[in-house]
């Protein structure tokens, strides 16, 4: 990753930097590739806690601890598709700061289901490192040449259908 924090990264560079983290962390913690990819085992895989808990109205899921003792928190009442995209972005929370230059610190976010924090750049990565850990890009463009459509496409991946939608925008396909 560069050596830059993310939050002085342009959008573009944020958005790169995460697509590279994801391919390394796929590579690494999910090397036979099948699908759907399983976000909490990688979670599991890379030392971090994935817990389901009641975290109320407004919370998607949180993330907290230190390097070795990391926890992520996903609201159980999420739909199947939702909870696989919210431990996705929690990990890019936690490769994104286990990476900053002196990332060793505490961690600490909330994921609202509000748009309080949409624009910032740690929510950026973190929803990109998800799209990209979920929908590998080799594997979308395999699935959009044996011409599966979006729907068919969503069901293979366990993503929403906007969440592919909004892949397939980006990755250009």
């Amino acid at each position: 990753m560069s050596t830059k924090a993310v939050a002085d990264m342009p959008s573009s560079e944020i958005r790169a930097t995460a697509d590279e983290m994801a391919r390394e962390i796929l590579d690494e913690f999910w090397p036979d590739r099948f699908l759907p990819v399983d976000p909490v085992q990688i979670a599991r895989d890379m030392g971090v806690e994935v817990f389901s808990a009641e975290l109320g109205n407004d919370v998607f899921g949180l993330i907290f601890g230190s390097p070795g003792a990391t926890q992520i928190y996903i609201d159980q009442d999420q739909p199947p598709n939702r909870y696989r995209f919210t431990v996705a972005h929690e990990l890019g929370h936690y490769v994104e700061h286990s990476e900053r230059p002196g990332g060793q610190a505490e961690i600490d976010y909330v994921d609202r289901r509000s748009d309080e924090d949409r624009g910032a750049p740690e929510e950026v990565y973190a929803n990109h490192f998800a799209g990209a850990l979920l929908m590998p890009e080799r594997q979308v463009q395999e699935a959009r040449a044996r011409r599966l459509n979006d729907v068919q496409m969503a069901r293979l991946f366990g993503v929403s259908l906007s969440a592919l939608q909004y892949r397939l925008r980006l990755l250009d396909v």
